[in-house]
């Protein structure tokens, strides 16, 4: 049986494994040691998964095998022995190419740090040439310059220099890269001479120039030398190749700005503590005109060849010397302690840096260069508007405040002025009108304070309607006490709240022509708009006290005028009970005077807003009172006559007037078409040619309308008329 188990071993059909030819054929694929690795892992997993599966598959067959077949160990030994033998030759493989790649690595290193070390030798040696054609130029500029002194020499000189900079520069950036080797830090101390002189040729060039300038200007010639002019730039240039142009910007000011500043803002007394104006106004002009005929000139000159630069030497030489000068001899100029003069001088001040401006035209091309330079920023900043507010805010404050007029700065014929022209009456009104306009006066108002001023606009008017609305409460309190004595400054108030409100809304264009415009800013009707709901916002307080204080007025007419209202009524009564007298075709004589004292009041107003509410208030309460008699008049006479025909025990109608208890026009009656008979008719016609009378005054006279009680009584009363 293991015989023929062992006959029927199947044969290989591959050739054997070859680990040399295997390894070589894969590292000539560019493989390396751990893809090769990775391989035979794969294939060993496959090899495993395959057997696997065949297990699985015929396990059986596999068991019966294993019992069976002879020298399943041998067999075992020789699959396992090429797989060790492999793995050992790969073993070998894999630490012989570590050691050639570790090897290889370290070659490479060598050879970088070769070639860093030559690199470092090519800059020392393109160092040490570059340093010696700086000494050269240097010297060759130097000989030049002492050979003439002629335009031609100047500019080849100036060449040698800008030569000699751009080697310096490029020099300085090799010693930067370079490290801190020897031969660098050696390199760096020559340099440093060389950049000595090189600073020293190029300032005495540069101070040369300018004085040759200055020099040229006082002499009366307007316009530069165009050769001089691009000398200057030429050597402006070579400061910037070597990064020292701020190194020439402050030379141009000290040997150019700096005398002239000093000779016009220097020595004054009291380091400006309220300087006059028009000193002030007078130093400004001699600095345009230096700048007008000395450094408008240089920069125009300088730009020509040097595009860009008479903006900074705008905002960078000529401004921050003015302005720093300015600020050192002048520090207690931006103190407000007198606010007339700082005012002046404030304005005076920026109409110098507008004109300043304007002289280098360089707005349209670098607008935003100027003012956002330090120096310019720090000069606006220097004024002390925000004290000048707090002390132009109580004086106002004060000259309105009673409590402060003993030392404020009212202006009381400018009030009496106002009181005379504009038609007020009252001096709260005049005060509060004049502050306001005091907030906009051209001595007062500064453009950077526009919104502040616009708030003490704003308190100014809330002031007014408090002291107002208590100068109303006082004589309303009076007048309870006096009728009518108080009404003429009662009258005079409301007058002066409507019209110190309508003469603010006029000045508000005024106002707006003063304040800041922006690009982003509105059109002119909407900012007027706007500041127009502002003012009637806060006046909304004042309208409320002010038809408060009408509605107080009109109260007191109605009660003067309906006082005796019951009595005429009675009296009426009177006229007809009992007398024989003719039915009445006409109102009653007190009918026309009802609105007598209606008529006197508005005698003293000027105001149609006030006279409008007045008589609106008045019909409303008269017509509301006629109402309220007439009804209870009326419903006596239906009580009296049912009363009568109850005694006499009358028939129908009587019966019929019982019930109407104290309707005013009772059921039956109906004096349209007839002439009234009885005593009670003619009264009832009389109290109709009343109440239709007072109401064709309120409607056509007047043109107001009437109580809700009084159109109610008017539809009960139609029974009564012809």
């Amino acid at each position: 049986m293991r015989a023929d188990v062992s006959s029927s071993k199947p044969q290989s059909q591959h050739p054997a494994f070859d680990l040399e030819q295997f390894a070589e054929t894969r590292l000539e694929e560019g493989k390396d040691l751990d893809a090769l690795h990775l391989e035979l892992s794969q294939q060993l997993i496959k090899v495993r998964r395959e057997l696997h599966n065949l297990i699985d598959l015929r396990y059986e067959d596999f068991l019966g095998l294993s019992s069976s077949v002879a020298g399943i160990d041998t067999t075992i030994n020789d699959i396992k022995q090429p797989l060790t033998d492999l793995s050992a030759q790969i073993s070998e493989v894999h630490t012989e190419l570590a050691s050639k790649l570790e090897k290889i690595d370290a070659r490479i290193a060598y050879r970088q740090a070769v070639r860093d070390k030559k690199h470092m030798l090519r800059l020392f040696i393109d160092l040490s040439q570059l340093l010696d054609r700086v000494n050269a130029v240097l010297s060759e500029a130097e000989q030049q310059l002492r050979a003439s002194d002629n335009v031609g020499a100047l500019a080849e000189h100036l060449k040698g220099l800008e030569r000699a900079a751009g080697e310096f520069s490029q020099a300085r950036y090799f010693v930067e890269k370079g490290g801190a080797y020897p031969f660098i830090l050696q390199a760096a101390e020559r340099m440093q001479e060389q950049e000595e002189r090189l600073h020293a040729a190029l300032d005495a060039f540069l101070i040369s120039r300018i004085d040759e300038y200055v020099l040229a200007q006082s002499k009366g010639r307007m316009e530069p030398d165009s050769a001089h002019m691009g000398l200057l730039a030429q050597c402006l240039r070579t400061y910037t190749t070597v990064g020292e142009y701020e190194r020439a910007e402050a030379l141009i000011r000290e040997r150019l700005v700096r005398p002239m500043v000093s000779e016009i803002f220097g020595g004054q007394p009291g380091k400006g503590m309220g300087l006059d104006p028009a000193v002030l106004s007078s130093m400004f002009q001699t600095t345009l005109d230096f700048i007008r005929h000395v450094g408008a000139p240089l920069a125009r000159g300088i730009s020509a060849h040097l595009p860009g630069c008479a903006a900074t030497l705008e905002a960078h030489v000529f401004w921050r010397e003015i302005s720093a000068t300015i600020l050192s001899a002048l520090p207690l100029l931006f103190v407000p302690g007198m606010p007339d003069r700082f005012h002046k001088n404030y304005l005076a001040a920026c109409d110098f840096v507008r004109q300043f401006s304007a002289l280098f035209n360089t707005l349209d091309r670098y607008p935003d260069l100027l003012a956002s330079d330090e120096s310019y920023v720090e000069f606006h900043r220097k004024w002390q508007l925000s004290a000048y507010f707090s002390i132009r805010k109580k004086q106002l404050t004060d000259a309105i405040d009673p409590r402060g007029q003993a030392e404020s700065v009212l202006d009381q014929a400018a009030v009496d002025r106002i009181l005379g022209e504009l038609g007020l009456s009252t001096q709260l009104a005049a005060q509060a009108l004049w502050a306001i306009r005091r907030c906009w006066a051209e001595d007062v108002y500064l453009e950077p304070l526009a919104p502040r001023f616009w708030q003490l606009t704003i308190q100014i008017i809330l002031w007014y309607h408090h002291s107002a609305s208590d100068a109303l409460k006082v004589l309303i309190r009076s007048n309870a006490d006096e009728e009518l004595t108080a009404v003429d400054q009662l009258l005079a108030h409301i007058h002066d709240m409507f019209a110190f409100k309508q003469m603010c809304f006029d000045h508000i264009d005024s106002i707006r022509a003063l304040l800041p415009t922006t690009e982003q800013a509105l059109d002119a009707s909407s900012i007027s708009d706007s500041l127009k709901d502002a003012i009637s916002q806060a006046f909304e307080p004042s309208d409320d006290a002010a038809a408060g204080a009408i509605e107080h007025i009109s109260a007191t007419i109605v009660a003067a005028s309906c006082a005796n209202l019951a009595s005429q009524l009675r009296r009426t009564t009177s006229q007809f009970r009992h007398t024989n007298r003719a039915a009445p075709k006409s109102p009653s004589a007190f009918v026309s005077k009802l609105f007598a004292e209606l008529s006197a009041v508005e005698l003293k107003i000027t105001s149609q807003d006030t006279l409008a509410m007045l008589r609106t208030q008045v019909c409303l309460g008269i017509s509301r009172e006629i109402a309220r008699v007439s009804i209870e008049a009326l419903s006596t006479i239906s009580k009296t006559e049912a009363s009568l025909h109850r005694l006499r025990k009358t028939t129908n109608r009587a019966s019929h007037l019982d019930h109407s208890n104290d309707l005013p026009v009772p059921p039956g009656v109906d004096l349209r078409g007839t002439t009234p008979a009885s005593d009670n008719d003619k009264i009832r016609r009389q109290i109709w040619l009343d109440v239709t009378e007072t109401g064709r005054i309120i409607t056509d006279s007047l043109n107001a309308t009437a109580h809700e009680d009084y159109e109610h009584l008017v539809q009960l009363i139609v029974p009564l008329g012809t």
